[in-house]
């Protein structure tokens, strides 16, 4: 009977020991949840260790700085499995795993996108700087542009007015054109009629001077028989 009962205690001995051996794969197996691969950080604290399951009394293969990037593989009811930067994979305590980054990677952040909007300022800064250089060149173009629109015009308006002088010279000279055109036509008649007065006064001059002439012979004569009838008496 005791060696029965001996026999029964160590059986029961080996049963536990080998369900207290299998129970962590077996809770490995049932509890963790599968999930779909993403990252997490280390929460602030000294170190972290990995271990090959889930509990102290699994190996550690590796330990991971606060604020270290892993990738979230498995989750259990304490421990997740995760994928270390190097390739490694094992279990660590879920508690040490936040979806926010560390305060040092958001500062490194915040400053680098500080630094491109520094740099954006100052980008928009030279092109604000090109653009009223631009926008000044532009309005003394404009300026020149409407000075050059106003001479245009005065100049237009003068080429009216002196277009219509032109026209108004060119009427003024057909015109002087046509009234010499009528002088010269009457001092072409009155100088015929001039020439014809002077003939007529040749005639006349001739006329009278042949009437001298005959009245002179006629003269001449009587005195000359006047002369022979006294020479006769005496």
């Amino acid at each position: 009977m005791i060696i029965r009962r001996i026999t029964k205690l160590s059986e029961t001995l080996c049963f536990l020991l080998v369900l207290s051996f299998f129970l962590p794969f077996c809770s490995v197996m049932f509890s963790a949840t599968e999930v779909v691969a993403a990252d997490r950080y280390v929460k602030p604290s000294a170190e972290v260790v990995i271990r090959t399951g889930e509990g102290r009394k699994y190996k550690v293969i590796a330990m991971v700085k606060d604020g270290a990037t892993v990738e979230l593989l498995k989750e259990g009811d304490s421990y997740a499995m995760v994928r270390l930067a190097n390739g490694k994979k094992g279990w660590m305590l879920k508690r040490f795993l936040s979806v926010d980054p560390p305060l040092s990677t958001v500062v490194v952040s915040l400053r680098t996108e500080n630094e491109k909007m520094k740099q954006k300022e100052i980008e928009v800064t030279q092109k604000f700087e090109e653009l009223s250089v631009t926008l000044i060149q532009l309005e003394t173009d404009l300026k020149s542009t409407i000075l050059e629109r106003d001479q245009i015009t005065i100049d237009y308006q003068n080429l009216q007015q002196d277009t219509a002088n032109v026209i108004q010279i060119k009427e003024d000279m057909l015109k002087a054109t046509q009234e010499n055109e009528v002088l010269v036509e009457e001092m072409a008649t009155l100088k015929e009629e001039n020439e014809g007065l002077h003939n007529d006064k040749s005639i006349n001059w001739f006329m009278a001077g042949g009437g001298v002439l005959l009245v002179g012979m006629f003269i001449g004569r009587l005195t000359s028989k006047s002369r022979k009838r006294k020479s006769s008496l005496m």
